[in-house]
């Protein structure tokens, strides 16, 4: 039986839908330092107000500061490290589950994701101006006020004040939506990496997504090659070689099995494919 990837689940952290965790002070902080590269099946949105480091989001690493936000959906593998010197790290951890969330909310949450992640630079964190700090530094006091509390309604008010956190989150995620040229494009592309990200296990062909959209394929491909300078068919291609790679360093799972579960029926094809884009073979990249 293969190993399953390292888990962290919501109910392992104590969470029933959601969870405020103030981080202020070196204790706090170094827990979440010393839990290693792990993942949850809940959202989590960190709002650090002061201190500085890095983290890892899968394979990639950044740094973060003072006054900013960073958002990490279920799946995703994540890490904080705090640096040794200069201020204590001081925030909030939020931790919800998709329970706590309606269509429309979990919508603001894909569409912040997608943007942060894969039409953005990849940078996982918002860098907001001096009245979204206000904003966001005023909700997370309400909201712990209110967890803390044993109010009448507390979970009704603990949801809106996620919604309000969400509809702000979207309305950053609308603003630099507005700046960009090609506003169809950009509204094309959003769409086809959300089916990617929910279907690349079974669909592989850009045909059949550019059908699912109500597009031509080479619309789609223009469009995609407009917003993101790369093909649909590469955009596709990473979203399968990072499962293939979360599997190949978290789960004893047999390469040939990886390759099935991503959506290739050859193997072998599947190894020549995953050595051109990473630059060595699937076991050469396990072990490693």
């Amino acid at each position: 039986m293969s190993k399953m990837l390292p888990i962290i689940s919501g109910k392992e952290l104590g969470i029933h839908n959601f969870k405020l965790l103030p981080i202020d002070s070196d204790s706090v902080a170094n827990r979440i330092d010393t839990l290693g590269l792990h993942r949850h099946d809940i959202f989590q949105l960190l709002w650090i107000i002061a201190g500085s480091g890095t983290i890892q989001i899968d394979f990639q690493k950044y740094n973060y500061s003072s006054h900013t936000l960073s958002l990490t959906s279920p799946g995703q593998m994540h890490r904080l490290k705090v640096n040794e010197s200069g201020a204590t790290l001081n925030g909030y951890l939020l931790m919800f589950s998709k329970d706590m969330l309606t269509d429309s909310e979990l919508g603001y949450i894909n569409g912040a994701s997608l943007s942060l992640f894969q039409l953005l630079g990849e940078n996982p964190f918002y860098c907001i101006n001096q009245e979204q700090v206000s904003f966001f530094s005023h909700i997370f006091n309400l909201l712990e006020r209110e967890y803390k509390s044993e109010f009448e309604d507390r979970e009704l008010v603990l949801r809106n004040y996620l919604n309000l956190i969400l509809v702000e989150l979207g309305r950053i995620n609308h603003s630099w939506k507005g700046k960009h040229r090609e506003e169809a494009a950009l509204r094309l592309t959003k769409e086809y990496l959300n089916l990617v990200n929910v279907y690349y296990k079974t669909i592989t062909s850009i045909p059949e997504y550019a059908a699912l959209l109500h597009v031509t394929t080479n619309h789609l491909i223009e469009s995609v090659k407009k917003t993101l300078d790369k093909t649909a068919g590469e955009v596709l291609r990473e979203r399968q070689l990072l499962e293939a790679k979360r599997l190949l360093c978290y789960s004893n799972t047999p390469v040939s099995e990886i390759a099935r579960q991503i959506g290739f029926q050859d193997p072998s094809y599947f190894g020549r494919m995953f050595k051109k884009n990473i630059g060595m073979s699937p076991t050469s990249f396990r072990k490693k």
